[in-house]
């Protein structure tokens, strides 16, 4: 009776999970399962989103376009338009591509963009990024010749090695307010991929592997197109016994019901693992919390896994996302209440392109709605109103505060928490020595 549920189209819920652990082969099936879970988020979530975004799977989707083929978001994100995309900024203009490396290296062509800050960050499947733009060619225009694992760079081009040959490109390219968005896109529209592309867009059913066993079939298929990293053999042969890993072909009627059970049951703790123990800040300072070991987490399961599921990262170098949670007191961030940001004078992030600062609702990652259609502030915004000693002081509330709504960042109603972008990051920020200010509340 309790190995039958994991059988059903549902995961097993939480009294099946916590009876699994009495039963050898179902608990050493979860604890695989799980292994299996967090190695493998985000290559399974990024095949996801391959689909989801070269199928039309929503009639109000953002974009969609062939593998090898650019699709630019239309405008400036917003709660309406930002679609799967997690913790998004609302600062550039989106370009989002799927690319296929598997018959060749895959030229690529950009335009001279000069002083417009621009960058592409080529996401492989483990979900580390490699980026191109103005950091690292002044903005002048460039061809690069896009490789994937095992082949040979191409002559006439810049060889930008990739180390998977599925690779999502996500550009962004700075858009100074809404009346700029049309500039932004022109040039946007003259970066190219020259490679054929892949089967029309068609509609379909969203893919949600996570909602079901299917995940560990979505990651069995990917792990036998993968190239086996070093240090690795002795996973994927415990992957192997589970099932799914690279050298067996994934069943999930062929198997016995116990081990039905804990895979369905990895599944189903898997995110709440995630959430309480992937991210480790390698800094916290005044509340804020980052990590320098993001982009490239190496062999920590954990972190790459949560890197995944909170949205992906850039390289430090290209930007630092500082993430608040809570006030000055400890106590978590709440549309319930108003807070303050004061930067004193000379405080102000230090980068050398620009920087902003968004608030998102913490369950979801997403830009909420707001009476003045503000989801980002920074140093761009204009109007805001210095202090009289020259600093600034920024109002974070759910409803318009006292003063104005200048210097205003309205936040979701409920829980939220706190995005401060820097873009292009100078070195006191990059080792570490700026600390944000803290989020103060006020009002009380």
């Amino acid at each position: 009776m309790l190995f039958a549920l994991a059988l059903a189209a549902a995961l097993p819920d939480a009294d099946a999970c916590y009876a699994a652990t009495e039963e050898p082969e179902a608990a050493l099936a979860l604890a695989q399962g799980l292994q299996g879970f967090i190695y493998g988020y985000p290559v399974v979530d990024l095949l996801k989103q391959r689909h989801n975004e070269t199928s039309r799977v929503a009639p109000d989707q953002p974009v969609a376009a062939p593998v090898n083929r650019i699709a630019i978001y239309p405008h400036l994100l917003t709660p309406e338009t930002q679609g799967q995309l997690r913790a998004a900024n609302a600062d550039t203009l989106y370009l989002n591509a799927w690319l296929d490396l598997s018959q060749g290296p895959v030229m690529l062509d950009v335009p001279a963009l000069g002083a417009r800050y621009y960058t592409l960050a080529f996401m492989d499947l483990y979900g580390r990024p490699v980026h191109l733009g103005t950091r690292t060619n002044g903005g002048v225009a460039r061809r690069y010749a896009l490789v994937g694992p095992g082949a040979t760079p191409p002559p006439g081009g810049e060889a930008v090695m990739l180390a998977t040959d599925t690779v999502w490109m996500l550009g962004r390219v700075l858009a100074t307010d809404a009346a700029d968005v049309a500039a932004a896109r022109a040039l946007a529209q003259r970066i190219r991929i020259g490679a054929p592309p892949g089967a029309p867009v068609k509609e379909a059913e969203p893919l949600r592997p996570f909602e079901s066993i299917a995940f560990f079939a979505m990651l069995n298929t990917a792990l036998k197109e993968l190239p086996m990293r070093a240090g690795e053999d002795a996973l994927m042969a415990q992957f192997d016994a589970a099932g799914f890993g690279p050298s067996v072909s994934f069943d999930a009627d062929a198997l016995p019901p116990a081990r039905a059970l804990g895979l369905g049951c990895a599944l189903r703790i898997g995110p709440q693992v995630l959430a309480r123990r992937g991210f480790k800040p390698t800094n916290v300072r005044n509340g804020w919390m980052w990590s320098g070991e993001m982009a490239d987490p190496g062999y920590d399961y954990l972190l790459r896994a949560e890197v995944a599921r909170g949205g992906y990262v850039n390289d430090p170098r290209e930007s630092i996302y500082p993430a608040a949670i809570t006030d000055e007191r400890g106590e978590l961030l709440t549309g319930e209440r108003s807070y303050r940001i004061r930067f004193a004078p000379g405080e102000l992030p230090p980068v050398d392109a620009f920087w902003s600062l968004s608030a998102y609702d913490r369950a979801s990652s997403q830009l909420v709605a707001n009476a003045i259609a503000r989801y980002s502030i920074g140093d761009r915004t204009v109007g805001l109103v210095r202090d009289a000693d020259g600093g600034l002081t920024l109002r974070l509330s759910a409803t318009p505060p006292p003063g104005g709504t200048a210097n205003w960042l309205p936040v979701p109603p409920g829980p939220f928490h706190l995005v401060l972008r820097l873009y292009l990051p100078q070195a006191a920020a990059l080792a570490g020595d700026y600390a944000p200010p803290p989020v103060e509340r006020v009002g009380e």
